[in-house]
């Protein structure tokens, strides 16, 4: 066994441990950090993307069956299965290699749901306090944008101008404005411009790969802390085990390479960035923060709530340049927050056609004739919801199923309350509603899809019975272990969590390593 010794190990190369990472080095703290997953080369994004458009495939081939299977019964209670092999990722960077970029900051009432609302759990401390993370967060990775009507307050402008909508998303304003829903264009982190050493946007049409680099990945915090000389990245590495001294402070990780071998990391400050999914996992592994019985429970995403129809009297223009911004959040707050979540809608007019042909079955003459009458016709409202804390949603250790190294890999369990069947039908309806007033065909409910957005497991609270981590993310009873990332989120809103991870970490490497 090799051991080596570091001020502060980082488990999980993501946006929260690369920025944690960052900060450290900033500091000159020496870092290390454990990647389960591979590095991939920007340089090979070109390649990937021409392989993946002529291919198919996965666009970033990550999964490996012996480190990353997993058990999901999720059927058994939301009555489909949640593929955590297509929802999640690990990488150099983690999810933000295949995010589209929006970033959006929680809503203040977000942290106040139970105070305001009687739904939900308020966090420790309010939007007020995370703000200036926030407008930090907006240039670390670089966010194009325009405050809009409704957004919540800011303390800084975005650092980059945004994206005007697409000609498609205009056929929406009139409707809107006749109808009094008022629209607004999300934030993106991709370069409107140039910015941080990389180029602005192409307008290739393939965000999830983005070979151009504008849109913004994690890998580019981790090469940056690379750079200083004290960071060590140890990538294809699984942490296994965190283990503490009598004191009931950690003294190591222990950490097996995917070649076998096995490593002992010292530091003086740990921090657990491993995503939702395994960074409870981990932490039942090891036996360490579940006092209460609360690590692995409130897992959460965003459950997207779509309509679709056709108008065939219009023809819009899907995968062909850009990505789609436009957005609404008239009914995401009000007095039907008393009874139902967070209501955010996007609008779309990306419809796979292969995907549609296969589903339907159609071939021949019927395909061609589907396909020319619908094609660059059809047009959607999705509906991103906002999911309530529920202990009954939880990863936990699968009895028998083990990975490559012998240890229990994560069975996930996903469960829905009835508020959340409230918000999923509500949007549906308010989806319906505004294809109709378009002058819609053939208006119909899409079936649900999750966001990739996994959250909670090990959430935030002042009192040690009510979660894991406290207000400074520090795991409850163990003086230097901290969590960053989704899994301390009390509530998930509904907007994509990548910019409160972001300003949740930034928040948290001032607590640990003080002003730069």
């Amino acid at each position: 066994m090799t051991t080596r010794t570091y001020d502060v190990c980082i488990i999980g190369a993501g946006v929260a441990g690369a920025l944690v990472a960052a900060e450290a080095v900033r500091r000159g703290r020496t870092v290390v950090m454990i990647e389960a997953g591979r590095r991939f080369d920007i340089r090979d994004r070109y390649a990937q993307l021409r392989h993946f458009q002529n291919l198919g495939g996965d666009p970033w081939p990550w999964y490996h069956e012996g480190r990353d299977g997993f058990v999901d019964s999720s059927y058994e209670s939301i009555g489909f299965q949640y593929h955590l092999e297509h929802n999640r990722m690990k990488g150099v960077g983690g999810t933000t290699l295949h995010w589209e970029g929006r970033a959006r900051r929680l809503m203040p009432s977000d942290f106040r749901t139970r105070s305001t609302y009687g739904l939900g759990m308020d966090w420790p401390f309010g939007y007020e306090e995370l703000e200036p993370f926030y407008s930090q967060a907006e240039w670390e990775l670089g966010v194009a944008g325009e405050p809009g009507d409704l957004d919540p307050p800011r303390s800084r402008p975005f650092p980059m101008p945004g994206f005007p909508i697409s000609v498609d998303e205009a056929h929406w304003a009139p409707v809107a404005e006749r109808l009094g829903v008022p629209l607004c264009i999300s934030a993106f982190a991709i370069n409107s411009q140039p910015y941080a050493g990389r180029g602005e946007c192409a307008a290739i049409g393939a965000c999830q790969i983005c070979p151009s680099g504008a849109r913004y990945s994690a890998d580019h915090h981790v090469a940056k802390a690379e750079a200083s000389g004290l960071c060590t990245l140890l990538s294809e590495t699984v942490a296994r085990r965190i283990k503490v001294d009598r004191s009931g402070r950690v003294r190591h990780v222990q950490a097996t390479t995917m070649g076998g071998a096995d490593l002992e990391i010292r530091a003086e400050t740990f921090v657990l960035s491993a995503h939702s999914i395994e960074s409870a996992r981990l932490l039942l592994l090891s036996g360490l923060g579940n006092q209460s019985g609360q690590v692995g429970r409130n897992l959460s995403d965003h459950v997207y709530a779509g309509t679709g129809g056709y108008a065939r009297d219009r023809r819009f223009y899907p995968y062909r340049v850009g990505y789609e911004k436009l957005e609404s959040l008239f009914w995401y707050d009000g007095e039907e927050r008393r009874e139902r979540g967070a209501i955010k809608l996007e609008f779309t007019f990306e419809i796979d056609p292969l995907q549609e042909l296969k589903d339907g079955r159609l071939w021949g003459t019927a395909m061609a004739l589907h396909d020319r009458e619908s094609f660059g016709h059809w047009l959607g409202v999705a509906a991103e919801t906002e999911w309530q804390p529920n202990p009954d949603s939880r990863v936990t250790l699968h009895g028998t199923r083990k990975d490559m190294f012998g240890d229990p890999v994560p069975h996930v369990r996903l469960a829905f309350s009835q508020t959340d069947l409230r918000t999923q039908a509500r949007a549906r309806q308010i989806g319906t509603w505004l294809l109709n007033e378009f002058g819609a065909q053939d208006v119909h409910p899409l079936t649900n899809w999750f966001g990739s957005h996994q959250m909670g497991t090990c959430r935030m609270a002042d009192d040690p019975a009510r979660g894991v981590v406290d207000r400074d993310c520090r795991v409850h009873g163990i003086e230097n272990l901290h969590l960053a990332g989704a899994s301390v989120f009390p509530t998930s809103g509904a907007v994509q969590p990548t910019l409160t991870i972001a300003a949740l970490s930034l928040r948290l490497a001032l607590h640990l390593f003080g002003p730069a």
